[in-house]
């Protein structure tokens, strides 16, 4: 696998380039897209990391590539009429302002999912064979995570916000896979 360069890395600068290509850009193409289509009580979900809300010392570029997916959820939040982030009155007339041009952020839901490690398969390529894969988040149960808050908006986390899923908790008669805490 490819392993991104730390902040001292010769090759950081196209480490750096690479992240956002692969992490951030896809992202904001996705809001470009879903500005033009997004339904009533619309749902945007992006993937963040868990990584990316402390020191990435060894992997600074995925940190920084993830941070700004973070910001992007974050301020799209605060531009929707859903949002209970707190931001300054000033903010907030300026998103009332922009939501007057595109009406679909009034009921919009902006959130990113921050899981550890999902268990895909280019991951496990990724980690040493000695990896403790019962630790990682599935993708299945994010999936059905994000398929209840499509089918109960209620359920949904308030716009802007980041929460982590976090890896199977092992207590009998509970459904292993992950489970869900707001972080912001």
């Amino acid at each position: 696998g490819d392993v991104p360069a730390g902040a001292t890395d010769r090759e950081f600068g196209n480490s750096t380039e690479r992240m956002l290509r692969m992490n951030l850009h896809p992202v904001l193409a996705a809001g470009r897209a879903a500005s033009h289509y997004m339904a009533e009580q619309g749902l945007f979900v992006a993937i963040g990391a868990a990584a990316a809300l402390t020191p990435t010392p060894s992997m600074s570029a995925y940190g920084l590539s993830k941070a700004a997916v973070h910001h992007y959820i974050q301020t799209l939040g605060a531009l929707c009429g859903t949002t209970s982030l707190g931001a300054s009155s000033m903010y907030k007339r300026q998103a009332k302002a922009i939501r007057k041009g595109a009406p679909y952020l009034d009921e919009l839901t902006a959130t990113a999912i921050l899981p550890n490690v999902i268990d895909t398969p280019a991951n496990r390529e990724s980690f040493p064979n000695n990896t403790d894969y019962s630790q990682w988040v599935k993708p299945e149960k994010i999936a059905k995570e994000i398929g209840r808050w499509i089918v109960r908006p209620r359920l949904r986390p308030h716009s802007g916000s980041l929460v982590k899923a976090l890896p199977p908790r092992g207590h009998e008669g509970v459904e292993k896979g992950a489970f869900f805490q707001l972080v912001r």
